[in-house]
Order: C-alpha cells, then structure tokens, then sequence
C-alpha cells in the first residue's frame, strides 16, 4: 500500500452496502421508493403496502431494459424489513474511511439497484472503478501508481469479487475488505422464498416473499454449500427446489450459475473478511411440502459417514464459514449482520487495513459471546422479549431500547434469568422503528432493529390482490 502525504495511504477508495443498503429513486417521479429517513414509513409501507409494488422487478427490467429505477445514496438513516430485519445507515464508516484516506475525494460511494443481479452491479462498478482511478490518479495526492481498495457489506462483497475475479478487475485491485459478504450464501434467502404459498403469513411477511421472488438480486443469496439436511445425507440447493417451494426455478438457475463463476474464478489473496459471529442463525434447512425449514445447525459429513449438526453460529443473517473461502482467516467480533458495517471493531478492521496496520487477533480473548433474541416486529403496546445467552450475571450485561426516530432510550427494565437465559421485556410504546442494544464488557453493543406497527391499521387491498 502505497504512502500518500502525510503517511496516509493514497489508494482509491469504494464502498458498496449490502442488499437494501442503497437508497432508490423512482426516475419518473423523483419518489424514493426505499431509504426514507423517516422511520415511521416502514410501519406504514409493511403493514399498508405503500410503495411497495413499484420495487418489483418488471418483465421489462428482467429482459435488461432498466433505468426506471435510480440508486441515489448509500442509507444514511436506518431501515427495515420483515424477516431480513435492520439495516444501519454507512455513514460512520464512511466517514472512517474518509479521514484515512489522503484526501476525501479519494473515496468514492458506490450505491447500486440491489433489486438487481451481482452481475449487472458488478458491470456499473467497473465503470465507475475506470471513472474514479483515472479521476484519482490526476489528483495531486493520488498519482499514477494509485491502486483500489474495496470496502463491501453484504451483497456488495459479491459484486466486489464479481468485478475484480470474473471481470479481470484485479489487477487494479490492492484489497477487498469485506464485512458479512455471504460468499458462499444465506439460508435465510430461502427462508424468504421458500415459506410456502399456502402457509399463513402475516401481512409484512407476505408481502416481501411477494416482493422477493421477483428480484434477481435476492436469488444471488441463495446458499451455494451443501445446507439441505434429509436425515442421513446433506445436499446442495438447486433451482427446483426453489421452484418447489414457490421460487423462480430461471432466476434461481443463474444465480446459482453466477455463484459459481464467482467462487471459481481467481484468487482470495486480496481478501480482508470481517464477520459476526455469536447470534442465532440459519445454518440448514428442511424441505417438506413446498416449504423450508430454517435450522440453527451446521451439518457436515464425518469420514464414518455420520451425519454432524452443530450450531456454527454466525451474524443472524449469514453462516460463520458461509462469509469467508478457507484460504482466508477472518476477523472475527461479536455483532448482527444489519450493524456490522458502523460497529467500532468493524470500523477499525478496515482502517487498519486501509493503513497497513498489523490486524488483531481473530477474535480478542475477552470478547463475550453474546447472542441477541427479538422478534423482528411486534405490535405497537405491547412487550417486545428481548432474550439473551452467553452472560449468567444480569449486572453484566446493560440492555436499552432507543425509540429511532426521537432518539428517546425508553424507561430501562432490569434482565431476568429464566431457562439458563437472560430476558428483558420491553413495552414499545408507539408505531415505529426501535433499536434494541445490549452490551457487556468493552466490546460494542450487540444490536438490532425492531418494528413496532399499529394492529389496526387500515391496508390497501389493491397491494394484496
């Protein structure tokens, strides 16, 4: 890594967010159809179905006549969804990567249709990569020896090495730091495709399966390594058993085709994985009746030909060894896939490779294994659980509930011990957003994003015919 002016690194600098992590604009009206900063929109667009319809992708935008939808801005407030919870806004990481680079203009937001294929985005990147380091290089602090360096949550990751491995964009390439990049997939995107079209789902949750089975970027999440559990063999995911389960069996095909481009193709040597470990998450699955069946457990094959299944744990949303190949050590902290990208340590694993610092441990020595349990939504007035594992002592663990949209921490309730476990219960008050936290020792708070939305709220029918 090159020195700049001041012993700053002069390299170029893009971030990509994950999946739901842009803000989108609808280019014929100007409305924004997603990354609203008011937090009440998303109670009222999961439970009413405003804007929603518009996000699906068309016929039109599937045969490649896009455009009618804009990517504008990274989020820069929080957002949610059912099932696939909260997303964080970027803008503490950004402006960690700003004040590391030798100068601001060095560092580029990259915000993409994420509604749309790995493959289309990674095609915008690399013109914008073209665009940024020939604009970068003239810069009196850049120079002509000026390289790329690619910070990437989530999704954004898998178009990063989509660019730089299948698109031969490596040779501009110094690094790819990613933070929760599902290289290998999620289940819980077949959670959301997969949850049966006859089974009885609450409004917000029908709505995004309806939503997601249209859109290709969504497909590029589908796990790739053997997660099918049938008792005594494992298997891989393939395009009928989307199709089964209510899915594209095309979209699904391709995705899993792109996969395979992306994991096949060149080197891990510029990868700087960060990911979250020590939440509950989805891991395997049952397939029974057109319907999957997430399950929190690993299943791998013993040489006597036994049948494994242990709880790997992960970031909530993707896998522990799902976010990174085995020719890479990743680090390692304790947070949920949404609020890996503004946590400390995420922030300074990846200035500390922007500066050519010496990386810590994979996982510091005191770090509680905290995991974090709370429904991704509730009705407004009534209690949300908040249930914790991995600390005994209720002195030691300090849990908050933050009203989003008024920054109020509401009135705090003392942890309980019940089954082994810790439990808060928390009146949320109000229609909204709420943002749990909890935290011990000195590692950052553990947190995720709640919606509490109002049970009698009136609905479009048109949105559900």
């Amino acid at each position: 890594m090159q020195p700049g002016i001041g012993g700053k690194m002069n390299d170029a600098v893009i971030v990509l967010p994950g999946i739901m992590g842009s803000e989108l604009v609808e280019v014929s009206t100007g409305r924004t159809l997603w990354g609203l900063a008011d937090a009440g929109w998303y109670a009222r667009a999961w439970t009413t179905g405003a804007s929603l319809r518009a996000l699906a992708v068309t016929d039109a935008e599937r045969a490649g006549r896009v455009g009618r939808i804009r990517a504008t801005r990274l989020l820069h407030a929080p957002a949610w969804a059912p099932m696939l919870r909260g997303f964080e806004p970027y803008t503490a990481l950004l402006q960690a990567v700003r004040r590391s680079a030798a100068d601001p203009s060095a560092v580029l937001e990259f915000p993409y249709d994420w509604r749309l294929s790995v493959e289309y985005n990674a095609g915008l990147l690399a013109i914008a990569v073209h665009e940024h380091l020939r604009r970068w290089r003239r810069h009196p602090l850049g120079g002509p020896d000026a390289r790329l360096v690619l910070v990437a949550h989530s999704m954004g990751g898998l178009i990063a090495r989509y660019f730089a491995e299948v698109l031969n964009g490596s040779a501009e390439l110094r690094a790819l730091i990613t933070l929760g990049t599902p290289f290998f997939g999620s289940v819980k995107a077949v959670h959301l495709l997969g949850t049966g079209t006859g089974t009885p789902l609450p409004l917000p949750q029908t709505r995004l399966r309806r939503l997601a089975t249209t859109l290709p970027g969504l497909y590029d999440l589908l796990p790739s390594y053997r997660c099918v559990d049938e008792g005594s063999s494992i298997r891989r995911l393939t395009a009928a058993d989307v199709a089964r389960l209510g899915g594209d069996e095309y979209l699904a095909g391709e995705a899993l085709a792109r996969r395979e481009r992306l994991l096949g193709a060149g080197s891990w040597e510029t990868l700087w994985p960060a990911i979250g470990v020590a939440q509950p998450t989805m891991q395997s699955l049952l397939l029974r009746d057109g319907v999957a069946e997430p399950r929190p457990v690993t299943c791998r094959t013993e040489p006597d030909g036994r049948i494994e299944r242990v709880d790997r744990g992960g970031d909530e949303t993707v896998y522990r060894e799902a976010a990174f190949p085995a020719a890479a050590k990743p680090f390692a902290f304790v947070q949920t896939h949404g609020a890996l990208p503004g946590t400390r340590e995420a922030i300074a694993h990846v200035c500390a490779v922007l500066d050519h610092r010496d990386l810590g441990p994979e996982l510091a020595a005191d770090a509680q294994p905290l995991a974090l349990h709370v429904a991704d939504s509730v009705a407004a007035g009534t209690a949300l659980d908040i249930v914790l594992d991995g600390v005994a002592d209720p002195a030691a663990v300090d849990v908050r509930v933050v009203d989003v949209a008024t920054g109020v921490m509401l009135p705090r309730a003392l942890p309980m011990p019940r089954d082994g476990r810790l439990m808060v219960r928390q009146i949320l008050p109000v229609e909204g957003l709420f943002r749990v936290l909890a935290k011990v020792g000195g590692q950052s708070a553990v947190t995720q994003l709640v919606l509490a939305s109002d049970p009698s709220a009136p609905f479009d029918p048109a949105e559900d015919a």
